[in-house]
């Protein structure tokens, strides 16, 4: 009995130190290094697809992948090298705000800390918005077109001369006439800024930041002076005449504002000493204005453009000998004639530059002591195209990739419709059983 109770106790505390054993064999594997798993993350950034390839401005992106920044400061999204908005991130997508592309097409890049990669192209199809006129049964109201629909902005006389997007912002000019005066203004989102007091006009604006230009022509003490409105003060534009050396201010108009590097050129006429109208230019605000170059026979300036350290203006001088007038364009003061001005009288009215290539809108008159009508021209470094084989006028331009875009009008046998060209081709726009005018474009 004796030895049975020794076995017993002997057998249970052998199992118990198993047991000790096991629970600290337990107890080392659980306070140990723990075991890694073989396969390591992918910390690669990807793009695997996205939401669109076909895309306009404003449109939202989605691009799935992996690997983004959950923190959406962390994330740069470009097309075509031009910032977009994120708009929100998580690891797995990106949603952004397609901004103005400046191409028909662009490659969407993504950074997120140190790394960058690329989700492909997309095909930006770009806004073309037209500034003019539609009448209505009784009279002219000013109005622009987004991609052919049109936006009216009086119900009185009136007619836009210029147009300017900026980011979500539509701003456009001209003149409306209300119990029988004619003033300057400016719409902004189609809300009113009046700038003259006595009669007048607005025929050009641009807009840097929260800097609104605007230039064109008023009455002051009976004489129709150049003027130029920034932000709603308006200034009367003095002229330094080279034929006198005297400062001059006499009848004429601001014709074209561009901002470019934020330095504002404006260019415009006036009569000047000798009873002849001359160009004149000036660099942000400088009064008086300068004259440019010209052949000392009547001279207008219609349009400005810098690019780079260059600038061109668009416009027209008389020929010498026939006194008709031949579209001109003057690069850095020196002028190039365009049309000949011998059996002819051309206008150039609108300039665009990209790279070396210089884009000039206008009209000419093929037969004038024919009395022959106007066709609507663009010239291409010098190089003509016509646009229409019918009476027709052409008043701005715009190139965008590798598309020409030039906005004007054309008689269709009864009424001259506003329209838009592009590479040629015409877009009716205005309603063609009434007078309408394109007269200035811009493609975002």
């Amino acid at each position: 009995m004796k030895t049975l109770k020794y076995n017993t106790f002997a057998v249970a505390s052998g199992i118990a130190f198993v047991l000790f054993l096991l629970a600290l064999s337990s107890c080392k594997k659980e306070n140990g290094t723990p075991i890694t798993d073989p396969t390591p993350k992918d910390t690669t950034l990807k793009v695997a697809s996205l939401s669109a390839t076909t895309l306009h401005y404003g449109d939202t992106l989605s691009i799935t992948g992996s690997n983004f920044s959950t923190v959406v400061l962390n994330n740069t999204v470009t097309i075509n090298e031009v910032a977009a908005i994120v708009q929100s991130a998580t690891a797995t997508q990106l949603k952004i705000i397609v901004p103005a592309v400046g191409a028909v097409s662009g490659e969407v890049k993504i950074k997120t800390g140190t790394q960058t990669t690329t989700g492909g192209n997309i095909t930006y199809v770009p806004d073309v918005f037209v500034a003019g006129a539609q009448n209505n049964n009784s009279r002219p109201l000013a109005t622009y077109w987004k991609n052919g629909s049109a936006v009216t902005l009086s119900i009185e006389q009136s007619g836009l001369n210029s147009i300017f997007i900026n980011g979500n912002d539509v701003y456009v000019a001209g003149r409306e006439r209300i119990n029988n005066l004619q003033l300057a203004n400016y719409w902004k989102n189609g809300t009113k800024t009046t700038l003259g007091i006595n009669e007048s006009a607005a025929n050009s604006i641009s807009v840097n930041g929260n800097d609104v230009h605007v230039g064109g022509w008023e009455i002051i003490n009976g004489f129709d002076l150049s003027r130029y409105w920034k932000n709603g003060t308006g200034t009367t534009i003095s002229v330094n005449d080279p034929i006198v050396s005297q400062i001059v201010t006499g009848n004429g108009s601001c014709t074209g504002i561009y901002i470019n590097n934020n330095n504002v050129y404006a260019v415009g006429s006036y009569r000047n000493s000798q009873g002849r109208f001359s160009p004149w230019e000036f660099t942000n605000g400088t009064i008086p204005a300068n004259t440019i170059p010209n052949n000392d026979k009547h001279c207008f300036a219609n349009a400005v453009f810098a690019s780079g350290s260059d600038k061109y203006v668009a416009g027209n001088q008389n020929n010498a000998t026939t006194g008709l007038a031949m579209a001109t364009i003057w690069k850095n003061g020196t002028a190039t004639t365009l049309t000949a001005g011998t059996a002819s009288v051309g206008v150039a009215t609108a300039v665009f530059v990209k790279g070396n290539e210089v884009y000039v809108a206008g009209y000419e008159q093929e037969n004038y002591y024919g009395g022959g009508p106007t066709f609507a021209k663009y010239w291409k470094n010098g190089m003509e195209v016509k646009l229409s084989t019918a009476s027709s006028g052409a008043t701005g331009i715009a190139v965008f990739g590798t598309d020409v875009y030039v906005s004007g009008w054309e008689n269709n046998g009864a009424y001259n419709v506003a329209k838009y060209w592009k590479n040629g081709v015409a877009v009716n726009l205005g309603n063609t059983t009434l007078n309408s005018s394109g007269n200035a474009i811009v493609v975002r």
